[in-house]
């Protein structure tokens, strides 16, 4: 798991212990935020070692794919 603030470096973040292989996993990344609105987008690699696409695709037929991002402003 790897997470990149605005157009920075990807940097690694923590992942919480998995209940199972096919669960979700909270994740967290310690960050020094500066006022000012920001893009937060996160990518994963999988258990064989493949990067996430950043291609967005529908969930139909393989499942979907591409980075998540969210805005966030900071006051």
């Amino acid at each position: 798991m790897e997470v990149r603030i605005d157009a920075g470096p990807w940097l690694p973040a923590t992942l919480a212990t998995a209940d199972t292989p096919d669960t979700w996993r909270m994740w967290s990344h310690a960050w020094q935020a500066e006022r000012g609105t920001h893009t937060i987008t996160v990518r994963c690699t999988d258990g064989t070692g493949t990067l996430q696409t950043p291609v967005a695709q529908n969930v139909i037929p393989n499942g979907a794919t591409g980075y998540h991002s969210i805005s966030i402003t900071v006051v």
